[in-house]
């Protein structure tokens, strides 16, 4: 066993963490992309690089997925083949570096009917570790009834969906609403807060119980809007079974990752709807650079919030549960 495979407290498992491969990235650059969301720029990419900034963030595995803006851009053909290989590239991953990546496969959406063939490809063939989704495709958001199929197809599989904030669809969304800030930085946060609050609200996470969800950036604003949409939830005439109770209990539910700046503020609220056995480290690299993701998870390593129990669950107790296939070589 490896000096690297010897779990403390301070090892980690990283379910947020992203993928750039080189003809993905050429691709965002030919659609006019190149600067996501509004960011600066693409950040750099290589396997060899991941796995250097793997061993300074003290990380053992990172389950790897496609960030936003995703792999559509308004040409379905070209979304089917830019997610086989995307997808394809990231297994390929997976089976040079088996100890090292797992993978969040990416689905074609808004193409109902090749999302649920790439489900069978990514998961039979594959062998993929969950789904990657996007908290909107081209303006349908998740628990939309568009997509009720493709959750159903995840629901049999009792899939992992890990959901990722995006911009939205609409330009004046893009634009004045975000002021001209890049959206990770404002607008990603209520993406996220949309989508799920629309997956419970729905039904979505009612009807399909066997998927595993997990949140990204602590919940969001989740913690903070947590009563006010529980308790409006009954004035909307919405299913009799969506009362405040089961909204708690839909946010109870799901798994949350801790990627981002949760400490000194927004882990102690999210603390007041989840349970610590289902929290995640995540890095968020590439596109949060190395240094501010060491300083972030320095400030986990000495919250107070957590004793060692749960700083060593949440680092990598809780993964090893949720992906006993993929980490089963990891020393528990």
């Amino acid at each position: 066993m490896t000096e690297r495979s010897r779990h403390d407290a301070g090892r980690r498992i990283d379910v947020h963490a992203h993928y750039i491969p080189p003809f993905y990235r050429q691709t965002l650059v030919d659609v006019g992309a190149e600067r996501p969301d509004g960011i600066v720029g693409l950040p750099e990419w290589t396997p060899a690089l991941a796995c250097e900034t793997m061993d300074t963030l003290r990380i053992d595995t990172a389950f790897l997925s496609i960030s936003s803006p995703g792999v559509y851009f308004g040409d379905r053909a070209q979304t089917c083949a830019l997610t086989r290989a995307v997808n394809d590239y990231g297994a390929a991953l997976m089976h040079d570096h088996p100890d090292r990546f797992g993978l969040f496969a990416t689905l074609p959406l808004p193409d109902v009917e090749a999302s649920l063939a790439e489900i069978a490809h990514a998961m039979d063939t594959l062998g993929a570790d969950g789904i990657a989704l996007k908290t909107n495709h081209h303006g349908t958001y998740l628990g939309d009834a568009a997509f009720d199929r493709v959750f159903d197809a995840l629901d049999e599989r009792g899939a992992v969906v890990f959901i990722h904030p995006t911009s939205p669809s609409c330009a004046c969304c893009t634009t004045t609403l975000s002021m001209g800030y890049p959206r990770p930085m404002i607008e990603f946060f209520f993406e996220t807060t949309r989508a799920v609050t629309n997956l419970i609200l729905s039904g979505t996470t009612q009807r399909c119980p066997n998927i595993r969800f997990i949140v990204p950036h602590a919940g969001a604003t989740l913690p903070v809007v947590a009563e006010r949409i529980a308790q409006l939830a009954p004035l909307l005439g919405l299913d009799e079974r969506i009362t405040p109770d089961a909204v708690y209990a839909g946010l109870r539910g799901f798994y949350y990752d801790l990627a981002g700046f949760p400490i000194p503020r927004q882990l102690d609220t999210l603390l007041s709807i989840a349970d610590v056995d289902r929290l995640f480290y995540g890095s968020d690299w590439p596109f949060t650079p190395v240094k501010i993701a060491d300083e972030a998870g320095s400030r986990l390593d000495t919250t107070p919030l957590f004793d060692d129990v749960a700083r060593a669950a949440v680092y990598h107790g809780n993964a090893l549960r949720l992906f006993p296939h993929r980490l089963s070589g990891i020393a528990r």
